[in-house]
């Protein structure tokens, strides 16, 4: 776009497709966390990754994909809208759009030429139709539904660029308290905590047309006119790269002692992985209190293993496993592997290339632990980002802590819980274990503090549909 190469423009890094889109160029970027500071450095400051590792600077995730480092990506600038393309219907990039949403009764995603129905894996097929002919799916399209390791980058330029400002007039949203990105999210097109953020509807319920916030520079990723607009509320936002295998077994027996000792006949569980006891798991009188949390495990043997943190001896009775047993879940989570291209990710559940399905999975993704808050009682599904003065993400340069950050989660259960902090937004990390897990970023419109750009939601499955959720494209350069 005119202007594009210079920094005092409102283009700047901003490019046009052929369809209309307005994406943004996010350069690769090296970055060092001490405790909560970040700093982030470029390739003019170290040509390779091996020199950033050496000075104590990761290379972002983001910038991996299909086995090579990239020399950054392009990513939707705003939301995706219906948006007519030869003889079809495409989803766009473009300012003041209509959302394309999941449901039939919003911007639906079905109306879309390459989507056959209303469900979030639809926006996997919304990507791949960008470069197609007449909106039907391309099936060697460059472009890819967003992952959940961009969204992270997002995140992490947004805090250190709060942290380099120190007035509005580089990054428009700078505040001494609420310092990060605002956005549509107080369910009345406005910012819960601004109110000098105003949208315009698109006419449904209270959310606003794409990129139509002003004044617009608060509403981008780095708080100016060139960044990528509406990362806090809107729209939930569908983040590849990311999913879970869920095993759902009835509880067969667990003991009144300390800690709570679990009979699971060959769970398969090592000592530290998660479990979850879901809201309506346990009906019986004196054990409900297990409901709606998640708990790490240490393992006793093949048949047992014990809920850290839980003393249930002073439970009011003796666990009924033979009338009323309750159900227990684990959860065995995915990430992308570095060699897989995020372009290659079908949207189904039964080939070697779908996001879902345990053929997909074992083919293009590498197995994990995230960190969930598992300290009962706490240990519930909403926590924010976040816990006093605890480091929230890892250091580390490589490894499995390193994956954790490029993921955008905390490095340990200490770096979240009930409360969250400003510097993260206070934004929700929706912790919960779901089979085929489509990972949702941003949250919504009339979700307030808890949206945001660190947002993270585990709790939705790759088939559902919600008048909520959006999605954006991006592209990798060859």
């Amino acid at each position: 776009m005119v202007g594009y190469n210079l920094l005092s423009s409102a283009n700047y890094g901003n490019y046009q497709y052929l369809d209309g889109s307005i994406m943004v160029w996010v350069p690769k970027f090296y970055y060092k966390i001490s405790t909560n500071s970040i700093d982030i450095k470029s390739i003019y400051d170290y040509p390779t990754t091996a020199l950033a590792n050496a000075a104590g600077y990761a290379l972002h995730r983001a910038f991996i994909d299909g086995g090579a480092e990239k020399a950054g990506f392009m990513f939707d600038k705003y939301q995706i809208s219906k948006n007519a393309l030869g003889a079809g219907y495409v989803g766009s990039s473009i300012k003041n759009g209509l959302p394309i949403s999941t449901h039939a009764d919003h911007n639906p995603i079905a109306g879309l030429t390459a989507c056959a129905g209303n469900y979030y894996y639809e926006t996997i097929n919304a990507a791949h139709a960008r470069d197609g002919v007449d909106g039907a799916v391309n099936a060697s399209s460059i472009f890819h539904c967003a992952s959940r390791f961009q969204y992270a980058a997002l995140a992490m330029l947004s805090v250190a660029h709060g942290q380099a400002s120190a007035a509005t007039g580089l990054c428009a949203w700078y505040d001494a308290t609420n310092n990060f990105p605002k956005g549509c999210n107080n369910n009345a097109l406005s910012d819960t905590d601004d109110g000098t953020v105003l949208y315009v509807s698109d006419g449904y319920s209270n959310c606003g047309k794409t990129g139509s916030g002003t004044p617009f520079a608060k509403t981008t990723h780095n708080g100016q006119a060139c960044g990528i607009a509406d990362l806090n509320g809107l729209m939930w936002e569908v983040s590849l790269g990311l999913t879970c295998i869920r095993t759902t077994v009835a509880i067969e027996a667990m003991t009144r002692a300390n800690p709570c000792v679990v009979t699971w006949t060959g769970h398969g569980l090592t000592t530290g992985k998660p479990v979850m006891i879901g809201d309506t798991d346990i009906t019986q009188a004196g054990w409900t209190a297990l409901n709606d949390k998640i708990f790490a495990v240490t393992r006793i043997d093949d048949n047992s293993f014990s809920l850290d943190g839980v003393d249930s001896s002073g439970f009011a009775a003796v666990y009924n496993a033979v009338t009323d047993p309750g159900q227990i879940h684990k959860g065995t989570f995915y990430v992308a592997k570095q060699a897989t291209a995020m372009k290659d990710f079908t949207s189904g559940v039964a080939a070697a290339t779908d996001h879902w399905g345990a053929t997909g999975v074992a083919a293009m993704m590498d197995e994990f632990t995230p960190a969930f808050e598992t300290g009962y009682p706490n240990n519930g599904y909403a926590q924010r980002f976040g816990s006093g003065a605890n480091q929230v993400l890892a250091e580390e340069v490589s490894g499995a802590a390193w994956l954790l950050t490029g993921l955008g989660l905390p490095k340990d259960k200490d770096g979240i819980d009930t409360t969250g902090i400003n510097l993260f937004g206070r934004d929700y990390f929706y912790q919960y274990i779901q089979n085929q897990l489509c990972a949702l970023s941003c949250g919504y419109w009339g979700y307030g503090s808890a949206a945001g750009v660190w947002y993270l939601d585990w709790h939705n499955h790759r088939a559902n549909s919600s008048n909520g959720v959006c999605g954006r494209c991006s592209v990798y350069p060859e």
